[in-house]
């Protein structure tokens, strides 16, 4: 049976992101993606204007998913919890593909403004669902805070620099030290009165 375009296209955005996780996006090249999916190169352009635009769908397509499959994992938890496994999951204890990736954006958002949008939309959800999560502890009576916007950004702040030097330097200890200090910092601006 021939594969649909729409299937076909997924694959290739699919093949894309894999290969971005192992090597980031800036190495990985059309002929690498052609053979890794199994495609001529004419199929790529078929589908996408350049690599460019394949390279940007591919990545808002894995970030989209990432940030859903986070959401869905955190239904059903309390408050207190959905903000343990944001804090936890958003600091690597050891190398970590995702965070690899993550960090390969960075590296061209500063130097494209395209690519800077997508950082940019992308950082924006995260900090919308740490923000949900804290209202919503707020609004149960978990976590007390006049200012629930500052503490969002205070502590989304903290996130993304722990997360910076455990990506460069991950361990369990600087991982257990920063999650620490994150949590004395949530018990003294969400946990008191």
């Amino acid at each position: 049976m021939k594969e649909t375009r729409e299937a076909l296209k997924a694959r290739i955005l699919q093949g894309a992101i894999a290969l971005f996780m192992e090597k980031g996006i800036e190495k990985v090249t059309t002929r690498e993606l052609t053979e890794h999916v199994g495609i001529s190169r004419s199929h790529i352009y078929h589908y996408f204007r350049d690599w460019e635009t394949l390279c940007k769908e591919a990545m808002t397509l894995y970030l989209q998913e990432d940030r859903n499959a986070f959401s869905a994992g955190i239904t059903g938890l309390t408050s207190e919890q959905r903000l343990g496994a944001f804090v936890s999951s958003y600091l690597p204890a050891t190398p970590d593909a995702a965070w690899q990736l993550y960090s390969s954006l960075w590296q061209i958002a500063i130097h494209d403004a395209e690519w800077a949008d997508i950082a940019q939309s992308m950082m924006a959800q995260w900090h919308s669902l740490l923000a949900a999560i804290i209202r919503e502890g707020i609004g149960s009576g978990e976590f007390f805070s006049a200012d629930p916007d500052r503490v969002t950004r205070q502590l989304s702040a903290m996130l993304n620099g722990y997360a910076d030097q455990l990506i460069v330097a991950p361990g369990a200890l600087a991982h257990q030290a920063a999650i620490a200090d994150i949590d004395v910092f949530i018990s003294l601006t969400l946990r008191q009165k």
